[in-house]
């Protein structure tokens, strides 16, 4: 079974059919698409009122705002154990190739993502498991459910915001390489998109110190990333 989930916030509800209209059009059709949302947001005060989806498209509710995270996190203990999963952004459109290219570049287990970049952009050492430290989400990360440990769901302070650096932490301390997929990234088309992370101040923390902090939680915790200065 091959599972795609995302989450999005209210700011982009109106702006989402495109993209859902673009994974359910893959030649590798998934066999669910998730739409996961909080029942209530920490940046955004209200009600949370669901958008309309296009058929096909499933929406669960996660009892808490688990930030970007929620793209997998809700999925991962909604889908059975033997699923393929994929998790994205709601800020890009999907081209009709992107799934098989995440599941023909697997070669064992393994995350796959389309996109990623060496944690030694956060002046950490790498553990050089795979051709990646990090996996961005953005472009689209493909796992099994099971490489989502218990942990990942408690996410701390430092990390919410920043989901890449946290989940990656999990797989790293698994002992999980991650294998890029450049024929998945380039499917991809990025979109604009309004109140993006990257250029927001969580928990009074710039994006690049989010990162920097989540980092050095993952290191404290499984002894990963130490600094490399």
């Amino acid at each position: 079974m091959l599972v795609v989930s995302l989450t999005s916030i209210p700011p982009r509800f109106s702006g989402l059919g495109p993209v859902l209209e673009s994974i359910l059009a893959q030649r590798r059709r998934p066999d669910r698409v998730i739409l996961a949302l909080p029942r209530a947001y920490r940046r955004f005060p209200g009600a949370v009122e669901a958008p309309p989806l296009p058929e096909g498209v499933e929406l669960v509710w996660s009892a808490r705002d688990l930030g970007p995270a929620t793209k997998v996190l809700p999925a991962a203990r909604t889908v059975g154990p033997d699923a393929d999963l994929v998790y994205c952004d709601d800020d890009c459109l999907y081209g009709p190739g992107w799934t098989a290219a995440l599941v023909a570049a697997r070669q064992g287990r393994e995350v796959v993502a389309a996109s990623g970049f060496p944690v030694t952009c956060l002046r950490r050492r790498s553990p050089g498991l795979g051709e990646a430290d990090i996996a961005q989400g953005f472009s689209g990360v493909l796992i099994s459910p099971d490489m989502i440990p218990p942990e990942a769901h408690d996410i701390p302070a430092p990390a919410w915001a920043v989901d890449d650096i946290w989940l990656s932490g999990q797989y790293a301390a698994q002992g999980l390489p991650i294998r890029l997929a450049p024929a998945a990234r380039a499917a991809c088309v990025p979109l604009a998109r309004p109140a993006a992370l990257q250029d927001a101040r969580i928990g009074g923390r710039t994006r690049a110190e989010a990162n920097a902090a989540a980092a050095q939680t993952i290191h404290a915790r499984h002894g990963l990333w130490p600094p490399s200065d």
